[in-house]
């Protein structure tokens, strides 16, 4: 079942698309799909991580990890969840991690394609459980060039501020921030 599965990750900021092919599939069912991955490019700040993508909610919580494997923080990202038609993709836009040859090879193809695209808001949950919201900014931008629809801009601020309740709901000074529990959008 997993096998016949691609993910790619659709951004735009930077505009690109990245075929997820090396990431390991560990469970996937209609709510949520589980990854293990490493980074794309060598990094000093962390090495890989595990991503579970809770797809009616439109988050993607990814627990990171340094090269040591060692519990970083968390990341999450705003995301929704398209299919192959989210492979058509602008001339401008950079195709990575051999997503330009699995679009060529797309009339042969009989994998599960699933897309999911970064709304560019993120939060990311410190060991310490400072929580930061970024990239507010991007969405602005974004919206203000027709990059992104106002339909898009609202799903992802609205889907933040809901996630962000459950998490201030949960904080309280017995709270481990490293817990699954803590994350979970549910």
């Amino acid at each position: 079942m997993y096998e016949n599965t691609a993910l790619f990750r659709k951004r735009f900021i930077p505009d690109e698309l990245t075929w997820l092919k090396d990431d390991e599939i560990l469970f996937i069912d209609d709510e949520r799909i589980v990854t293990r991955w490493k980074s794309l490019k060598p990094r000093n700040d962390f090495s890989g991580g595990c991503s579970t993508y809770y797809r009616k909610k439109g988050l993607k919580i990814s627990r990171i990890f340094d090269r040591d494997g060692k519990f970083l923080h968390w990341y999450c990202d705003i995301v929704i969840e398209q299919g192959k038609e989210a492979l058509s993709v602008n001339p401008g836009t950079m195709l990575k991690n051999g997503a330009e040859a699995y679009i060529r090879s797309l009339p042969e193809t009989k994998d599960n394609v699933i897309v999911f695209t970064d709304l560019l808001v993120d939060i990311i949950i410190n060991q310490n459980g400072l929580i930061e919201v970024a990239d507010l900014n991007e969405v602005a931008d974004m919206l203000e060039k027709g990059v992104i629809t106002r339909d898009e801009a609202g799903f992802a601020l609205r889907t933040a501020h809901e996630y962000l309740h459950k998490l201030y709901s949960r904080y309280n000074k017995d709270t481990d921030f490293s817990s699954d529990d803590f994350v979970n959008p549910y």
